[in-house]
């Protein structure tokens, strides 16, 4: 059996509010039996979304969340195809991300949290094979090939990130700029090699970027690295979900209105008396959200939780900010091929480096685990960016396997007589790409959002991980954020 899923469907600030009690204030500040309730339309049901949803509803606002496809939780999901069982997108969760920390305590899902720790994967090069510790600690000294020049400006490194926990948020990539003004300008590679080595960035960072990010380092500013490893640095412990990936936001969704197969074809302002004539149109504006079918949805603010290149799409007239803004989202694409093996295989976590003869970045072999929905011996095959690059030009997104199946021969003795499943998964906006002189643009497009002067025109509100981090947790962070900014709204 071989099948192809792609996931193609729409699916510097202040403080947010930090606890439930913070949450329940702003209701009581929003609510006003004189008047009538306001409403809000969140697009997108992915963790952005659902989070900004569920903080309004705590807030007392009524919301509806649309969803294109038939499931909720966008790139924070699971899948099924037969026996194959697979992640739409996220695999892993850190530990230091406020707001979806927030939500776990309110949910009451700390028992569905796994700790997976002093995670590492062997790396594979021309050279030979070395363990990569995925939590940065003092085992990474022992690297094999860094010169002592190296491994003793690692230790220096580690010392100056660590000290600079408390100035970075790990939740908004921009909050590194404040500290290090030149992070948003330099390329990962170009800070790595400056900051350690050339040795340790082709050994340590670029087999980890390219292995679970599908990132070269030379595309992405240092953002994402100067925000994070400080708060990963002296940890060793990351966490997957009881019950899959997709646990917290179907136990959002189920508190929420959430209309899946909805799929939006555009949100367009308008006035308060054109958009429903029994509203009085010193209102001012509205906003009409048209679905695919031709049904129109009305609603006095709207949160766009989609990916921010489909945000272009979707928003009729937007200002010049939104447009500027909106026209700078870049995303990467991911390919990857699950496999179905008839007999066991010994559990494996191998990177490729850069210089490996192999189209494969990240290969793993997953034992059956019938209590946990895996029926099946698994492996996971993921692309390098220029496999993914090489699908894209010669039309072989959903055929990955073809490009993948002869290296597979190779590597496993009677592959294709093993084998009874095949997935082909083709993301095509995987992660927002934080390129140099992005952080500067979206944290000016932060400031323009939550200008005062907003609360009065009122435009879409948006949110995601391409306005936060690329990560779950600061997709989380954003979707509580963009919640502050309606409940401003409402009370201004």
């Amino acid at each position: 059996m071989e099948i192809s899923v792609s996931d193609r469907g729409a699916s510097g600030a202040s403080a947010p509010l930090r606890n439930r009690g913070a949450w329940q204030s702003a209701r009581n500040d929003t609510t006003d039996s004189s008047r009538r309730k306001e409403s809000v339309i969140v697009v997108g049901s992915g963790i952005a979304g659902l989070t900004a949803a569920y903080r309004l509803h705590q807030a007392g606002i009524q919301v509806t969340v649309l969803e294109a496809s038939d499931v909720v939780g966008g790139r924070m999901g699971d899948r099924r195809v037969g026996d194959i069982a697979f992640n739409s997108g996220a695999r892993l969760v850190y530990p230091f991300g406020g707001a979806f920390n927030r939500l776990i305590a309110d949910l009451s899902l700390h028992d569905a949290l796994i700790p997976l720790r002093h995670l590492t994967a062997q790396c594979v090069s021309p050279g030979g094979s070395h363990t990569i510790e995925l939590m940065p600690s003092f085992r990474s000294l022992a690297t094999p090939g860094l010169p002592m020049r190296e491994r003793f400006a690692l230790v220096g490194h580690a010392l100056r990130m660590r000290a600079q926990r408390s100035r970075v948020d790990p939740d908004w990539a921009m909050s590194a700029i404040a500290d290090d003004p030149a992070a948003d300008q330099q390329t990962l590679a170009e800070y790595v090699r400056d900051a350690i080595g050339p040795q340790a960035l082709s050994s340590m960072v670029e087999p980890v970027f390219r292995s679970t990010r599908s990132f070269n380092p030379e595309t992405l500013s240092a953002l994402f690295y100067r925000s994070t490893v400080p708060h990963l640095i002296g940890e060793d412990t990351v966490f997957t979900l009881k019950g899959g990936m997709g646990c917290v936001c179907e136990a959002l969704a189920a508190q929420l209105d959430v209309r899946t197969n909805a799929l939006v074809a555009s949100i367009e302002a308008t006035q308060g008396a054109e958009a429903d004539e029994r509203l009085d149109a010193t209102r001012g504006q509205r906003f009409a959200v048209t679905l695919r079918d031709g049904a129109v949805l009305t609603a006095d603010h709207v949160v766009c939780a989609t990916e921010g290149s489909l945000a272009g799409t979707l928003v009729r007239n937007p200002q010049r900010e939104e447009r500027e803004m909106l026209q700078a989202v870049r995303y990467n694409a991911l390919g990857v091929v699950h496999y179905g093996f008839s007999r066991p295989l010994p559990p494996t976590l191998q990177f490729a480096s850069r210089g490996a003869s192999s189209r494969i970045s990240t290969f793993q072999q997953l034992p059956a685990a019938p209590a946990s929905g895996r029926p099946l011996t698994q492996i996971y095959c993921q692309l390098t960016p220029e496999a993914a690059q090489e699908a894209e030009r010669r039309g072989l997104t959903d055929n990955l396997d073809a490009l993948l199946r002869d290296e597979l021969r190779a590597r496993i003795p009677d592959f294709d007589r093993h084998v009874s499943a095949v997935v082909n998964q083709w993301i095509p906006r995987k992660l927002p790409v934080f390129a140099p002189g992005y952080g500067e643009r979206l944290q000016a497009f932060w400031r323009w959002q939550e200008g005062a002067v907003r609360d009065a025109d009122r435009p879409v509100v948006y949110c995601g991980d391409w306005t936060s981090q690329a990560l779950l947790t600061g997709a989380c962070a954003s979707g509580e954020r963009a919640a502050r900014i309606v409940l401003s709204r409402i009370r201004n």
